[in-house]
């Protein structure tokens, strides 16, 4: 059988960050409609970190998938990615494999996207000031998307240690472009933060309650597995939270599973999927509580993305050829 091989420069080449975050509200509708078949994942878990299978299909898409990706938060010292990963693509007519994707930088794309549609969605329209958790391998992502949502004029950086921050800032400065980059600056400025995303492995909260104002949305993307948040209790409680897939977010979202487990919220807890905000187009509009967005992740996005790069690719002959 023949299978393109797909690696991370034409994942590059094909996929752009605003493209993505439109994939994205489509793959979310899609998947609150029910027209993704979309399995929870599979975890395998080990002391150096976690394997996930994540499969998906859709009529619609025209293929199946199976994302294997790894999160192992160590391999950032043996000067390995972090989160590598392939996706396997197989016809959705003869069911025969595709195509192979490098899923690495692909995943980090996507759930940059992911932010980008729900800082869309939920974020103050007037938004300018954000701040951003975080300086890891999906960091530059998650600041391109956050970028492409809103016209920030300024956007904070935290990291545990002062040099990642600096490092992050001039790095990045081709992106930001106008949006001045600050480093680790003073706590204080979270006041003034309009949109807060945080993408980071920590196993506690990363800002405080009285941190954040009365007005803020939060993106919270990292810190996978039930027993992990990135925000506080104080703060979820006193906010409208929306997640990418409610059986998912149930089951592994720790900023939910551990309030459930404290018995602050009851088993009848039903927060909104971000699917049903964007079908019923509706807008957050003046407020005076926080909106958090909880992403676990799902096949659904990776399904939708590869569907668009392997049609590409097909359409281009773009890609090496594998007679397996």
């Amino acid at each position: 059988m023949n299978v393109r091989l797909i690696d991370q420069a034409l994942v590059e080449k094909c996929l752009t960050m605003p493209r993505a975050i439109e994939l994205m509200r489509q793959a979310y509708a899609d998947l609150t409609e029910g027209k993704v078949d979309s399995p929870l994942r599979t975890a395998l878990v080990n002391e150096g970190g976690t394997v996930l299978y994540k499969p998906a299909y859709s009529s619609g898409a025209g293929i199946f998938c199976v994302k294997v990706v790894s999160v192992f938060a160590d391999n950032v010292n043996r000067g390995l990615p972090v989160t590598p990963g392939i996706i396997v693509v197989n016809s959705s007519e003869t069911g025969m494999p595709l195509a192979i994707l490098e899923a690495g930088y692909l995943t980090s794309l996507r759930t940059g996207a992911a932010t980008g549609i729900a800082t869309e969605v939920l974020a103050p329209a007037d938004a300018t000031i954000g701040a951003l958790f975080g300086t890891g391998g999906q960091s530059r992502h998650q600041l391109e998307a956050m970028l492409c949502a809103r016209d920030f004029t300024k956007i904070y950086v935290f990291s545990r240690k002062q040099e990642n921050a600096v490092r992050f800032c001039e790095e990045n400065a081709d992106i930001a472009g106008d949006c001045e980059l600050v480093a680790n600056p003073d706590r204080a400025v979270l006041k003034d933060c309009h949109v807060i995303t945080a993408a980071t492995t920590s196993p506690t909260a990363v800002f405080s309650d009285d941190e954040i104002s009365d007005s803020v949305h939060i993106n919270a993307i990292g810190s996978l597995g039930a027993e992990r948040t990135e925000v506080s209790a104080e703060t979820l409680l006193r906010s409208d939270v929306v997640v990418d897939q409610r059986a998912a977010c149930l089951k592994e979202a720790g900023e939910i599973c551990l309030m459930r487990d404290q018995g602050l919220i009851g088993d009848d807890y039903h927060p909104l999927e971000i699917g049903e905000i964007i079908l019923g187009d509706q807008s957050t509009g003046e407020r005076d509580r926080p909106t958090v967005f909880k992403s676990v992740g799902n096949a659904a996005q990776d399904l939708i993305c590869s569907a668009e790069i392997y049609r590409y690719a097909e359409e281009h002959g773009l890609g090496a050829q594998a007679e397996l």
